[in-house]
């Protein structure tokens, strides 16, 4: 016996409508996924956006006391801390790792004598709104000359760091570029390779 089409539909129709519920339950279900994963992702990148940390560098030379002073300056303008995992300073390209052998390579500082403050950075956290004073060069209790020369020579002074959000989301600032790069990791440096103050 063959079996009509329109049997064949009547077949189909009873079996949807005998399943009916349990195809609307694994539709809904499945949209149900879709949002929750989208949800998750919002959230991940909220919570990202709240303890995003943000580094600058910047430069001056005179303290807000009116004090003449050079200072190079590392600071996290971002809402949540910075894990430092690697800070470089440069001359002109080349690194100095730490005030002498940078005095020495901009301003021909030699054996003279320096008084200057530095601070190390290795392993450091930046909470938000925090600064680092790398270096600060008074006018007091220098020569003049290096005062002067330094005062010129510090817009060549670039910083390179790698550093980490809490959540471990890493980024190398570089103060010659706009944007951080964001990173898996930050690359493990030898003490000798970073800024010793």
């Amino acid at each position: 016996m063959v079996e009509s089409k329109s049997s064949r539909r009547g077949a189909l129709r009873a079996y949807i409508r005998d399943h009916l519920a349990s195809i609307l339950a694994i539709l809904v279900s499945v949209v149900s996924l879709g949002v929750a994963l989208s949800s998750n992702r919002t959230q991940e990148r909220l919570l990202a956006a709240s303890s995003w940390p943000a580094l600058e560098a910047g430069t001056g030379n005179r303290s807000d006391d009116g004090i003449d002073v050079i200072t190079l300056v590392l600071g996290n303008n971002g809402v949540g801390p910075a894990r430092l995992r690697g800070v470089q300073v440069f001359y002109k390209g080349e690194f100095a790792g730490d005030s002498r052998r940078l005095l020495k390579q901009c301003c021909a500082s030699g054996e003279n004598p320096v008084n200057d403050e530095t601070s190390g950075t290795r392993g450091r956290v930046l909470k938000a709104g925090d600064q680092n004073a790398l270096m600060t060069l008074p006018k007091e209790t220098n020569s003049d000359e290096l005062w002067k020369r330094f005062n010129r020579a510090r817009f060549d002074v670039t910083v390179r760091v790698c550093y980490c959000s809490v959540l471990d989301d890493c980024w190398i600032f570089d103060s010659t570029k706009m944007d951080p790069e964001p990173v898996r990791s930050c690359p493990a440096l030898a003490a000798e390779e970073e800024w010793n103050g």
